[in-house]
């Protein structure tokens, strides 16, 4: 069976081995298996929150707003911009990594330095995946990074072909839903932005993934009273999460992935 947990026996097993080998490894062991419906896992759907860019602020907020609802979330990190400031705010620390994944949320790719993958040769993506695979490594004892999304939304042909076999999932920012057996190479996701907010067409989607048992997910990088525009105030994520919890099973993409596998494990 292919689960969290094992993935994480798995990184215990294997001392002195490249931490990519392991990653191709666990990565090309749920792909063989996450060729089924998501409604055949979750017949009312699942959703996940997710975080671009790793702002501090979506760990002091948008970590608690989840955990007030028992979910935990996936944030794409470049830890080439750790203890840097960009558009989102004050960017993440070392200690803030290991502390997001403590409590319990999931730590995933999102190239080295954030860039375009869209223009970007298949020889530099790899060296960003690598970059970022031994940072993340060295912060949390081995543990690999098994998602992906691309900075800026920015994704071509060529980058999905280089960029794919080293994840279980890559996610996107084409607005919608992932029915059926979803594009594991480009992950539909929902922008929670407040300059978009709309409450009610959320709530909306929550309700069309609920009938469709889909997997629908949002993402957002800052969390404040005053956000950036590519943000939302701690108001209204938490609006967005309690109605999501109360309607489908919240888990990071992690899980989700792990338990479609888990699915089909024989």
């Amino acid at each position: 069976m292919v689960c969290a947990g094992a993935v994480i026996r798995d990184v215990a097993s294997v001392r002195g081995r490249s931490i990519i080998q392991l990653a191709d490894r666990i990565t090309r062991k749920l792909k063989t298996l996450t060729t089924r419906p998501v409604s055949a896992t979750w017949p009312t759907g699942v959703i996940s929150f997710t975080f671009d860019d790793f702002p501090k602020s979506a760990l002091s907020a948008g970590a608690t707003i989840l955990e007030s609802h028992g979910a935990r979330g996936t944030y794409y990190t470049a830890f080439g911009l750790a203890k840097t400031h960009g558009a989102p705010g004050e960017m993440f620390d070392l200690d803030d990594v290991r502390e997001a994944f403590s409590r319990g949320h999931e730590i995933a790719c999102h190239t080295h330095t954030h860039i375009n993958c869209a223009t970007a040769k298949p020889a530099q993506l790899e060296s960003e995946i690598r970059a970022n695979a031994a940072a993340a490594a060295a912060t949390l004892s081995g543990i690999p990074l098994i998602n992906f999304s691309y900075p800026f939304g920015g994704i071509s042909r060529r980058a999905k072909t280089a960029i794919r076999p080293f994840f279980a999932s890559c996610r996107g920012i084409e607005p919608g839903i992932n029915e059926g057996v979803p594009d594991y190479a480009e992950l539909r996701a929902n922008r929670i932005y407040t300059s978009l907010f709309d409450e009610a067409r959320l709530r909306a989607l929550v309700d069309r993934n609920r009938a469709v048992g889909g997997w629908l997910i949002f993402y957002t990088h800052d969390v404040g009273d005053a956000p950036s525009a590519y943000g939302c105030t701690g108001a209204e994520l938490d609006s967005v999460v309690s109605y999501a919890a109360s309607h489908s099973p919240v888990l990071p993409v992690r899980e989700v992935v792990s338990a479609m596998g888990a699915a089909r494990a024989p």
